[in-house]
């Protein structure tokens, strides 16, 4: 397993500071789109029109977008198939070294408490946290051989899918549960 510093296995840049619209050619992600563990959840609501100033922040196949100011701190992987999208300037844009790292491998542990509570501390001191870019460019990672990152990487989306389920069920009985209180008070 390989140490590196982000800065050598990716580029960083920040997101587009922008004024967002309610239509437009281009997906503007802001945080408030995903979920507390960086799951994108809600329908892209926030718009722009594609244009030569926005051009080169368009997001690429692969890139890791990551939080870097707050008390969320998540990270997420744009894959073509979402349509072209700008990440607002809430975010780190990482572009990586794909032959070095797995997409999905590094906003999976970037995700994982050991580096949550690392970003945590990084801002601490400060009424809202903001991780500057040469703090995440020095962050060391272990980098194992890429076939175990996409194992960790399935292993998290595995993860992902039983979490959403077990709330869904616990949705349904909470359900039954109200039911059950309605129909006794009925009789």
């Amino acid at each position: 397993m390989n140490e590196v510093k982000v800065e050598d296995i990716a580029s960083l840049q920040f997101g587009l500071y922008a004024k967002s619209k309610g239509a437009g050619t281009v997906k503007y992600l802001q945080a408030k789109h995903f979920n507390d563990d960086g799951v994108l959840e809600q329908d892209v609501d926030t718009f722009l029109d594609r244009d030569a100033k926005n051009d080169k922040h368009l997001l690429m196949d692969g890139d890791v977008l990551f939080v870097g100011k707050g008390f969320r701190n998540f990270a997420w992987v744009y894959r073509d198939e979402m349509g072209d999208a700008i990440a607002s300037s809430i975010f780190f844009v990482l572009r990586l070294d794909t032959n070095k790292v797995y997409p999905e491998f590094l906003a999976t542990l970037f995700n994982t408490s050991a580096y949550q509570s690392l970003f945590q501390s990084m801002g601490a001191g400060s009424k809202i946290t903001s991780i500057r870019k040469s703090e995440l460019a020095a962050i060391t990672l272990k980098l194992p051989a890429l076939e175990l990152q996409c194992k960790i990487a399935d292993l998290r989306t595995v993860h992902l899918q039983e979490t959403q389920l077990n709330k869904r069920l616990i949705e349904l009985q909470e359900l039954r549960f109200q039911s059950a209180v309605q129909n006794l008070l009925n009789q």
